[in-house]
């Protein structure tokens, strides 16, 4: 007998194989219990299995939407709950582009490995059989005779059940019944139950919908937008990155297709919640530029801040301008973000910023992979251009580190010195810090001249200033 676990959040689960026969080998089980972090962007989240949802890592988020859009999360019908339904529809759906809950892809090369038990995410052009009555009736507990959505993949099929009770709108209900007749695109999540023998894979459905197509991302911009659209909008800026058909990079953010340049700047964004104690982002930017560019190419600045959005939002822009207005550009900005997923972290996260000046755009390339490996809180970058208003705006516009060959050095100006001094700071202690931790042969201060004109002229300013109003 052998056991396999599929662990997720506090819940394990067990299967046991009946004879030595059926004993996976080693690569079968690893690519069986191969995991990526679901998450999607639907067009409407049609079905939402509230009563299983806590057990997953991140269904506290669910359920909070589901209270603060008046849901009775005991009552058995969403269609009974009038507006609170269609609310709950419009709070959740961003909850499900930033999870962090991990599942194995159905999907040719995983198909045949699944087990009872695992978590598995599903998109495919799918049918509905037993379409759900209003109102729902009583499960039979007969697979084939209730509801459920079908497909295949390769020479396998895969019933996904459903319990109609959670579908979360009548146009959820309606929608099925088109895809009783034509099949329809679904994403969703579910837990396997079991395996028949001729290779059925059966799936206990806890959220899917459909995915939001490019179109439906756009008119949603327009319609949330305060500011003129930005020039340089394309329909790749709306694409649905989190849809297994549409993963494909925006042309803009793929290297070989831009005109070669000896530099480029970038902004790297990161979820501030998931820094773990101060000058973490600083250790983690640092970390892995010295890993991808080379100590004898090394001129690199770097600033690092939380991202100042609220004193715009604060004007009357909407987060879907703030994503645009970052994003847009012609020619085209390298970037990682399409602005509806960019919208939705604005919206949900607190974002912090490391500005990278004076990188290959090959190297730019390298730290992104490598941060999406190494650093739990990274998100994504985007070219930095100052020339953008919006950027101007929102970004950290001087270096507070520069990174020359196998030195740190360590920016101020006259004001930062001066204040320091009459704090009584010790100017040693932010140097030994970087020491202590031993990316660089030697680490300096070095003085922003231009930042130290700055102080000195806004200085003279206030002096004559206040001896003008000594005279009055």
């Amino acid at each position: 007998m052998i056991q396999t676990g599929c662990i997720h959040g506090d819940i394990n689960i067990t299967t046991a194989a009946s004879s030595a026969e059926a004993r996976p080998t080693d690569e079968e089980l690893a690519e069986g219990l191969r995991k990526s972090t679901w998450q999607a962007r639907f067009s409407c989240v049609d079905f939402v299995n509230l009563p299983r949802i806590p057990m997953l890592s991140d269904g506290a988020a669910v359920l909070g939407a589901a209270r603060r859009a008046g849901l009775d999360v005991s009552a058995p019908l969403f269609l009974r709950q009038g507006l609170a339904a269609g609310l709950f529809v419009r709070l959740v759906k961003p909850v499900f582009e930033t999870w962090d809950t991990e599942a194995t892809a159905l999907c040719e090369n995983t198909i045949g490995r699944v087990h009872p038990g695992m978590m598995v995410s599903f998109e495919a052009r799918m049918r509905c059989r037993n379409a759900p009555k209003s109102p729902p009736r009583e499960l039979t507990g007969v697979p084939e005779q209730d509801p459920h959505l079908f497909f295949r993949v390769g020479e396998r099929s895969v019933l996904i059940s459903f319990d109609p009770r959670w579908l979360t709108t009548s146009t959820a209900s309606g929608t099925l019944h088109d895809a009783a007749r034509n099949p329809l695109e679904y994403s969703g999540l579910g837990l396997v139950r079991s395996v028949s023998e001729d290779g059925q894979v059966r799936v206990s459905a806890l959220v899917f919908g459909q995915p939001q197509t490019p179109a439906q991302s756009w008119f949603e911009y327009a319609k949330e937008s305060t500011l003129q659209s930005p020039v340089g909008l394309t329909e790749a800026d709306f694409r649905n990155e989190l849809a297994v058909n549409d993963q494909k990079a925006p042309r803009s953010a793929q290297p070989q297709e831009r005109k070669t340049v000896n530099r480029l700047d970038v902004t790297l964004f990161f979820d501030e919640d998931k820094l773990r104690f101060p000058g973490h982002l600083q250790r983690e930017v640092m970390t892995q530029l010295v890993r991808v560019v080379p100590e004898f190419r090394r001129d690199i600045g770097v600033a690092v801040a939380s991202l100042a959005i609220y004193g715009v939002l604060g004007q009357g822009v909407r987060s879907a301008d703030i994503a645009a207005h970052v994003l847009a550009r012609d020619p085209g900005l390298w970037k990682t973000f399409t602005v509806p997923g960019l919208t939705t972290l604005v919206d949900s996260v607190n974002l912090a910023v490391a500005t990278v000046t004076g990188m290959r755009e090959e190297q730019v390339r390298d730290l992104h992979e490598v941060m999406q490996t190494e650093v739990p809180s990274y998100l994504g970058g985007v070219e930095l251009d100052w020339s953008l208003p919006m950027h101007r705006r929102l970004l950290p516009e001087r270096d507070q580190f520069r990174v020359v060959g196998a030195e740190l050095r360590l920016k101020y100006s006259a004001a930062s010195r001066y204040t320091a001094q009459i704090n009584g700071d010790d100017l040693d202690e932010p140097l030994d810090e970087w020491r202590e931790r031993g990316l660089f042969r030697s680490v300096a201060w070095e003085e922003d001249v231009a930042q130290s004109t700055a102080d000195e002229q806004a200085a003279a300013s206030l002096v004559r200033a206040w001896q003008n109003a000594q005279f009055e």
